[in-house]
């Protein structure tokens, strides 16, 4: 559904629930802002019945967002020292992670498409890897003629939603000082673990765990932004300051 707002006096819009929420958490679209639908299904109505309704009270101040949040963490020193078996050594002072909400849905895609494909080999690899982007991109090609018709064709079309979730995932990964990731002093990218709210109207924060890859994506001393292949990891070591 879209909505008109009347905005500055003179009536905005349409736009979609997405972009009223955006403009919303940037304070465009206030609580008692008018808004109503495109297909005049509701009248003239304050935003705050329509999209506030969870909302906390107005004295209540919003948790920071994701960049306000990540701007204003000073850097504490804290590292993780890392050794290859390249004998390259690393201090990474920042580690990426995925929403984890938007990581289950992917895998739920996935798994409703492999479904369709009951009884075939597809090859496909464990999410996020390598071989599950390759062997995806066979199976949506290659499928035809082995499954009827319409299996082929909505596994394939699952598939394809799936990689496409996937590669937008990978876009809005966001990179969290070590000292903010919980369970940083595990070897185990698995465990980790880290929370941060995605918007001011946001009452509960999001968890971002790290999405399966073999690559891990660190940020190091100087700013460098690089891929890891976890199994060349040869040492280990998370240290912090001493205060």
């Amino acid at each position: 559904m879209k909505f008109f707002a009347l905005l500055n006096e003179q009536q905005q819009g349409p736009f979609d629930e997405e972009t009223v929420q955006k403009m919303i958490s940037g304070g465009e679209i206030k609580r008692d802002t008018l808004v109503c639908s495109e297909d005049g299904d509701v009248g003239w109505t304050p935003a705050k019945e329509l999209f506030f309704q969870d909302s906390l009270p107005e004295s209540f101040t919003p948790a920071p967002s994701i960049d306000e949040m990540l701007a204003e963490q000073s850097d504490d020193g804290s590292r993780l020292e890392i050794r290859l078996n390249s004998g390259a050594e690393l201090r990474i002072k920042a580690v990426e992670l995925y929403d984890e909400i938007a990581m289950a849905k992917v895998n739920s895609k996935r798994a409703e498409a492999m479904k369709m494909f009951k009884g075939v080999s597809t090859g496909i690899g464990p999410w996020g890897s390598i071989e599950w982007v390759l062997a995806a991109s066979v199976v949506i090609g290659a499928v035809e003629s082995v499954l009827s018709a319409g299996a082929s064709s909505t596994g394939a079309g699952l598939l394809g939603e799936a990689m496409r979730a996937e590669r937008q995932l990978r876009k809005e990964g966001i990179f969290f000082p070590v000292n903010k990731v919980q369970y940083i002093e595990d070897p185990t990218p698995g465990f980790w673990r880290a929370h941060a709210v995605k918007a001011k109207t946001a009452k509960t924060a999001t968890a971002f765990v790290h999405n399966g890859d073999e690559f891990i994506s660190v940020m190091t001393d100087d700013n460098s932004a690089c891929s890891i292949r976890w199994s060349a990891v040869e040492r280990y070591f998370y240290s912090k300051p001493i205060t």
